[in-house]
């Protein structure tokens, strides 16, 4: 997709097979899921991310910027991670 300058998110849990074994990386890839669907799709509003990457494995290697809100709450929660 990205040879071909298509538009792509790509949104990985590393510890994750081909279904959800941790219930908090279920709830992170709703909340891409609803962001995705209401700001690319279907319309209408949707609930902020927020504090739903709580616990979660979430990467997303190619295309945060795409959807709105999903960079920053990726940055807010990296910002938790951070020792200092």
């Amino acid at each position: 997709m990205q040879a071909k300058s298509i538009p792509v998110t790509y949104v990985l849990f590393p510890d994750e097979g081909h279904g959800f074994r941790r219930p908090e990386n279920n709830t992170a890839f709703n909340a891409v899921t609803e962001d995705f669907l209401a700001s690319k799709c279907l319309g209408g509003r949707f609930q902020p991310i927020g504090n739903d990457f709580a616990g979660s494995t979430i990467t997303v290697p190619v295309g945060s910027e795409l959807l709105p809100g999903l960079k920053q709450a990726l940055d807010a929660r990296k910002e938790r991670f951070v020792v200092g």
